[in-house]
């Protein structure tokens, strides 16, 4: 038996398609486009037909073309990586081109191939139209954050288009002039660039793993101009910045409506960029400040997954002299269930219940023999401990009771986001490919999933969640609970998530949650951090981009894998020139990747790090940056407490204020300039002062602020300059 596939719109992958789409997949009327064919299994079709008609003209057909080098395409195109995880090879690909049906008109077309039919598609002509009677069609708010009137700074809206089929408006498009050296900065945490100008940025939450550019795990509809002012779109669906990249003298928002047909704006004018992300901030906060404990040092690994390593990385660092402050440990659980430590003892529970800690107990030559009493005592050495999580429910790949007495209760009682037929929606992307997705807006689910963890919070007393993924929602139809669709989640989903997670582990232990996609408002629950990236000089450079430019959006309490995450160990050169720079950043971190050869270790500790490279001087120097940041804490967490109050961000890039500087120089918090050292074999290094008085921080040197100096970057220490404030 053969099989035909065609699927449109296919599995609705944010940036990569697979063969049996329509390329693209909403094409503009009169504009040619492809039909992708997949037929199964492979060398049984030997002829394949399109048939389709415009509206009620005659039926006509075009044979479709066998695409015999589309694999070889594909690989050299989107990587073998996203082929093996979601293209089938025992297939034949085909393609047709036909030309979209004109404004307002159906085309009907239909696939026939060995005596098979597939189903009929449908195609209406859509076109981008220029209505002045339309501008009612989207709200714009203004209000000025200095006493500058708001009309000082505001562009005119040069032109309002629709992407119509005539019955109903699907996208709008604003024009806006821009001067030849207007900047523009924010949308989020991204990693290509701080300023956006001449690139086209969309806002679509997405797992890029590693070499993000970008794509982001966490966007944010915020722009914020050097011409001084800033719009925030009030939407949780897919839009686009196009800032001068397609038409040089004005940048373009295309956005995605709903129903309602309708877009909301918010603008803000001032003569102080710092005002404006404040004030925007605020209004989509506010900002939570984390406890203390959160700003120490944080050790992690996913090598770490028993009870015997976990405790034997912490008496090193203490060994050496080394204070950690939080411990994240990933590879805890069952990797089934994520609410059960691994290699427990237990009687399977029905899927409506929650466990308490006495239900379980811990064999001595178990990974895990006295989780509780291991937490006690990591408190007891100063250490918090989060555990790490994911929203979704975890396809049952071999036999495992309480999993499946979870699973049963989960679709039973109807939890869960579901497709437009009322099926369970299926994990698409690759990462716990075909998992249930839990809905965050079914208060009895919510409760469900997080009393499952209640235990590990109220009984072993770790300290918070490290609230992984949250990118896992493609497709639009889906439906949820509070009815809404996922074009309006897909977006909102992450910051939903962490946000529930936040709640549960603030009201029960004032804890806090480590978490890495968001959307606006995730400031409401931090903290986050950049995502996974390789040990390399150009992945430290994009990963301070990104955390300046989550900054502009309203993200204060950030922080990255410093030195990397993946692939081989860092030089240490470029551990310490990360481990240097995130002194100075809300969140200081190292963390790597599972090694499956394990031996050797590539764990980013100090003293692996000194081991693997030979380096000497790693621990010593390590262990005066970790001086140096327990001196800073004062002053740390009173700009944090500032940050919160005031939604002014603890990093803020100079470029914000002075062109001349590297974008990789930021203030961090009021009184402190910092210069990263981001290439490798620098001993000196050029610094922008901005006007004032400037002294350098670990010399006394003064310096008269308005131009570039040249100082000293030993190994030791990276620039770092004092404002004079008085």
């Amino acid at each position: 038996m053969i099989t035909i596939v065609h699927t449109p719109h296919g599995q609705e992958h944010p940036y990569e398609q697979l063969p049996e789409e329509r390329f693209p997949r909403q094409p503009l009327a009169d504009e040619t486009f492809t039909i992708g064919i997949v037929t199964r299994p492979a060398g049984v079709a030997k002829h394949v037909i399109v048939h389709y008609r415009l509206n009620d003209a005659p039926e006509l057909a075009i044979d479709a073309q066998q695409q015999i080098d589309w694999q070889q395409k594909q690989e050299e195109g989107v990587g073998a990586e996203f082929l093996e995880r979601l293209v089938r090879i025992d297939q034949d690909v085909w393609q047709v081109q036909l030309t979209a049906p004109p404004y307002g008109q159906k085309l009907t077309y239909w696939i026939e191939t060995e005596g098979e039919t597939s189903e009929q598609y449908i195609l209406r002509g859509e076109t981008w139209q220029t209505d002045v009677r339309a501008m009612t069609g989207f709200k714009l708010n203004l209000q000025s954050v200095t006493e500058s009137p708001v009309s000082t700074n505001w562009p005119a809206i040069q032109k309002v288009e629709w992407l119509t089929d005539g019955a109903h408006k699907r996208r709008i498009r604003l024009t806006f002039p821009c001067t030849p050296d207007e900047r523009f900065f924010g949308l989020g945490e991204r990693f290509n660039a701080l300023d956006q100008r001449g690139n086209i940025i969309d806002i679509r939450v997405y797992e890029q793993y590693k070499n993000q550019e970008k794509r982001t795990y966490m966007p944010i509809p915020f722009l914020l101009s050097s011409a001084g002012y800033g719009l925030y779109v009030e939407s949780n669906r897919w839009m686009q910045f196009d800032l001068g990249a397609t038409v040089l003298d004005c940048w373009m928002l295309e956005a995605d409506l709903g129903a309602d047909e309708t877009l909301s704006l918010r603008g803000f004018t001032g003569s102080d960029p710092l005002a404006i992300i404040a004030q925007f901030a605020r209004m989509t906060g506010p900002a939570a400040l984390p406890p203390e404990w959160a700003f120490g040092l944080w050790m992690s690994s996913n090598e770490w997954n028993s009870q015997t390593r976990v405790e034997q990385e912490v008496a090193a660092s203490l060994a050496n002299g080394i204070q950690p402050s939080v411990l994240v440990i990933e590879a805890w659980s069952d990797e089934t269930t994520f609410y059960i430590w691994n290699d427990a003892d237990y009687t399977p529970r029905p899927g409506a219940e929650a466990f308490a800690y006495e239900d379980f107990s811990f064999p001595p030559d178990g990974k895990w023999t006295d989780p509780k009493g291991m937490v006690e005592r990591l408190h007891a050495q100063g250490i918090k401990v989060l555990l790490w999580q994911i929203p979704v429910l975890k396809i049952l790949e071999q036999p495992h009771d309480q999993h499946q007495a979870d699973h049963t209760y989960f679709e039973q009682s109807g939890f869960g986001v579901h497709e437009a037929d009322g099926s369970l929606h299926k994990v698409r992307p690759f990462w716990f490919r075909g998992g249930y997705i839990w809905d965050v807006t079914n208060p009895d689910e919510r409760e469900w999933w997080l009393n499952k963890r209640a235990y590990l919070l109220d009984e072993v007393g770790i300290d918070g969640f490290k609230t992984d993924g949250g990118e896992h929602l493609w497709g639009a139809q889906t439906r949820f609970a509070d009815g809404r669709r996922g074009d309006e989640l897909w977006n909102e989903y992450s910051q939903r998530y962490t946000s529930a997670y936040y709640d549960f582990a603030k009201e029960k232990r004032g804890g806090i949650t480590f978490s890495r996609a968001g959307y606006t408002g995730s400031q409401r629950a931090p903290l986050h951090w950049a995502g996974d990236e390789n040990s390399t000089w150009e992945a430290f450079q994009h990963s301070i981009l990104a955390g300046l430019n989550a900054a502009v959006s309203g993200i204060s309490f950030w922080g990255w894998d410093f030195g990397g995450f993946s692939g081989a160990i860092p030089t240490a050169e470029l551990y310490l020139r990360a481990a240097a720079m995130a002194v100075f950043c809300p969140v200081m971190q190292y963390h790597s990747e599972y090694n499956p050869q394990r031996q050797p270790s590539r764990d980013r500790t100090p003293w692996n790090i000194q081991t693997l490279t030979g380096d000497a001087r790693v621990i010593p120097i390590f262990k005066q940056l970790m001086a140096v940041r327990q001196r800073l804490m004062p002053y740390i967490l009173q700009e944090a407490q500032h940050s919160a109050a005031t939604g002014e961000p603890m990093m803020r890039a100079l470029q914000l204020w002075n062109d001349e500087a590297s974008p990789y120089q930021y203030y961090f918090g009021r009184d402190l300039l910092i210069c990263p050292v981001v290439e490798s074999g620098i001993s000196r290094l050029t610094c922008f002062l901005p006007p004032g008085e400037w002294y350098d921080f670990w010399t006394g040197q003064h310096f008269k602020g308005g131009r570039s100096v040249e100082v000293d970057g030993p190994l030791e220490h990276i620039p770092v300059f004092t404002r004079q404030t008085s």
